[in-house]
């Protein structure tokens, strides 16, 4: 797991970092649960470590010398989703050329943990309600029965009791899921924990080889202030960008902040937010232009995690758009083919740009498209 702590350290409980109330009633809530085999259902918004709380539950249960095995149900198709998890017969459909073990039945003995249970079609649920009740199903194809041992852990970002009412989630799964839920909160709310999240995320990322940083405090102040809507994730991609693309002497700086972090406290100032200086020579403005869409596009794929359908859909554009505007990109050198796999640009001269003009950052995404 990643970041691993020593359960009840200062820092967290097993790979959680988090010092506030609300943290710490969660930890309390693992601890009772793991012990048991009861269903769990975590909530919360994306970026918030749900599958850390399920991974911890695991680790502490008498199954944790068994498997831990995540499914993402939203990530996979639907018609892809029921051999994913209950294993496929040769011929069961067309191009399953061999016979293939489910993630069921990889888990038996350990965890399965089914995150964004709320994107599970109808047949799923029904399918998935007779495994929470008697560990039976029968894989794609299959005219037998198997059998499994396995502890279930759900996780989702909506509302299911909302589903529920709309007849998109059944209601008997619902209450068979949710035996012990467990909701995380957001990062906004619990602020006193960012900044030994940012050391803790600095510390991992000097571990993996990279160098290690240090921030300001007027930087940790701007941090502690922005209402992160990516959460955690989102202020350790952050983070990780900040650090592969710092300066030499290793520090973050308010200044090496994005632009969208420090705007929120100059509006509230009556000051206007610009991610821009003039020179004497005036500035740029097609270049200046082709930044600010550079930013916003970045911003997109990171909150898409690379998905560019996903972040398509989130600047409600056509995919096709995104991708010739990406073609364009990278063919022109934009920092922004960072994100493509394309070298870093060199820089380019602008004698008129001030030397203090805040460098363009580009946050990288966790998965390829």
């Amino acid at each position: 797991m990643d970041g691993m702590q020593e359960a009840g350290s200062s820092e967290g409980f097993l790979g959680i970092v988090g010092r506030h109330a609300s943290m710490l009633a969660i930890f309390d809530v693992i601890r009772r649960v793991a012990a048991t085999d009861a269903t769990v259902l975590i909530t919360g918004e994306s970026g918030t470590g749900k599958e850390l709380v399920a991974a911890a539950l695991h680790k502490l249960s008498r199954r944790g010398g068994g498997r831990f095995v995540p499914v993402h149900c939203g990530a996979i198709p639907e018609e892809l989703l029921e051999s994913e998890m209950f294993g496929h017969e040769r011929g069961a459909f067309t191009g399953a050329v061999a016979s293939r073990v489910g993630r069921f039945k990889l888990a038996d003995g350990g965890t399965i943990f089914l995150d964004e249970i709320g994107e599970m079609s109808p047949k799923l649920q029904v399918k998935l309600l007779r495994v929470l009740e008697d560990g039976r199903f029968e894989s794609v194809g299959a005219t037998g029965t198997q059998q499994v041992d396995v502890r279930i852990i759900a996780a989702t970002n909506r509302t299911l009791e909302q589903a529920v009412a709309a007849k998109q989630f059944r209601e008997d799964l619902f209450y068979r899921l949710r035996v012990v839920p467990i909701e995380m909160p957001p990062l906004r709310r619990r602020r006193e924990d960012i900044p030994v999240l940012v050391e803790h995320t600095l510390t991992a990322l000097a571990a993996k080889g990279l160098p290690q940083f240090r921030v300001e405090p007027p930087a940790i102040e701007v941090l502690t202030r922005y209402s992160w809507p990516g959460n955690v994730r989102e202020l350790k991609n952050l983070l990780e960008q900040l650090v592969v693309l710092g300066r030499p002497d290793r520090v973050i700086e308010a200044r090496d902040l994005p632009p969208h972090l420090v705007a929120p406290r100059e509006i509230e100032h009556g000051v206007p937010a610009m991610p821009w200086q003039f020179g004497p020579g005036g500035i740029d403005f097609y270049r200046e232009m082709e930044a600010i869409e550079d930013r916003i596009i970045a911003q997109a794929l990171r909150l898409s995690r690379g998905n560019k359908k996903e972040a398509a859909r989130l600047l409600r554009v056509n995919r096709t758009t995104l991708l010739e505007k990406l073609k364009r990109k990278r063919a022109q050198g934009s920092p922004l083919a960072v994100l493509l796999g394309g070298p870093l640009p060199e820089p380019r001269n602008q004698p008129d740009a001030p030397s203090e003009a805040p460098p363009l950052t580009i946050a990288s995404p966790e998965t390829p498209s």
